[in-house]
């Protein structure tokens, strides 16, 4: 690698135009001196694409029909990088000042990581600070970190990696600055995942033996809006569930087990309850018996016999 490899930030977007200018900005604000930036428009029908075109030449546009989730535009972003390295990063987040400079620092020092990760803040629809740390209640990634000789730096792999994504998907898909073969070896993005295919690709990465860095900074705001790419709570549920049930069978110790029947009964028993909530009492009654197939608790199954009590009553008192 070379001291300053080019760095090619690749941002999906649909119908982005009320945040994308601002996101743009921070993005070629950057005093990183290599910058290609690439815009994989997802289908949008507002301005997203005058918007783009208004920046010249230094944005490539993309434009191409709608998938539904990031996962296409985001390959077919992979696919027109050129940088050794590449930046993610959604079309409403803000990339704070000096960001790509430090992580090709990091990826420069630590040249045995793959792939880079930070910390980041979260914002509204005005830029207000809903939360100024995400990964500070991310305790316990945080002790399988192991410490280098940067203070703020740490890297991260093999059966501890693997076992942290299971606990949760820790990593902001905009904190992520990767190299391209790595990723490109792996496959890209899986396509028949509508979401969850960020932690996917983490999961494949951990297992082909990628080590992760950790630079525990704040370095970007990630904006928190109902009808974003990100932001569909419940409906994210089971895409995550499809990929945890994926890594049943790379699971090679007692403590990995222990760790994916936990998350595999707490994103069911989640998912349960939104389908109860709203009145798909079936729906929520299977997941509920699969989260107590893999792991019983009175939690689950008190829910199990609200949602069958709330289902059976009112048909009974109109019969």
């Amino acid at each position: 690698m070379t001291c300053t490899p080019l760095i090619s930030v690749v941002i999906p977007a649909w119908n982005a135009a009320a945040t994308l200018p601002a996101t743009l900005d921070s993005v070629l604000g950057q005093d990183y001196p290599r910058l290609e930036v690439i815009v994989a428009d997802d289908g949008s029908t507002d301005a997203t694409g005058d918007i783009v075109r208004g920046y010249g030449d230094r944005v490539v546009h993309l434009p191409g029909e709608n998938h539904g989730g990031p996962s296409r535009p985001r390959n077919r972003g992979l696919a027109r990088a050129t940088g050794d390295l590449v930046a993610l990063f959604d079309s409403d987040d803000l990339m704070a000042p000096g960001k790509l400079s430090a992580a090709a620092r990091v990826l420069n020092d630590f040249p045995e990581a793959d792939l880079l990760f930070t910390d980041f803040r979260v914002i509204d629809a005005e830029d207000l600070e809903l939360a100024p740390s995400v990964l500070a209640h991310y305790q316990s990634f945080r002790s399988a970190v192991e410490r280098t000789r940067t203070a703020d730096v740490g890297l991260i792999s093999g059966e501890k990696l693997f076992i942290e994504l299971m606990r949760a998907n820790f990593i902001g898909t905009s904190s992520v600055v990767f190299r391209r073969e790595a990723v490109i070896g792996v496959g890209g993005f899986d396509e028949a995942l509508r979401n969850a295919d960020d932690r996917d690709l983490w999961f494949r990465l951990a297992r082909g033996g990628s080590v992760f860095a950790f630079l525990d900074r704040i370095m970007h705001s990630y904006r928190s809006l109902p009808g974003g790419v990100t932001g569909r709570g419940a409906r994210r549920l089971p895409g995550s569930l499809r990929v945890l049930k994926r890594q049943e069978k790379y699971i090679r110790s007692r403590e990995a087990r222990g760790v994916w029947r936990k998350a595999m009964r707490r994103s069911l028993a989640s998912l349960a309850w939104h389908q109860r909530d709203e009145g798909r009492f079936a729906e929520a009654l299977r997941s509920y018996a699969r989260a107590i197939r893999i792991l019983p608790t009175p939690t689950n199954l008190i829910g199990a016999a609200a949602t069958l009590l709330r289902w059976v009553l009112p048909r009974r008192s109109r019969s």
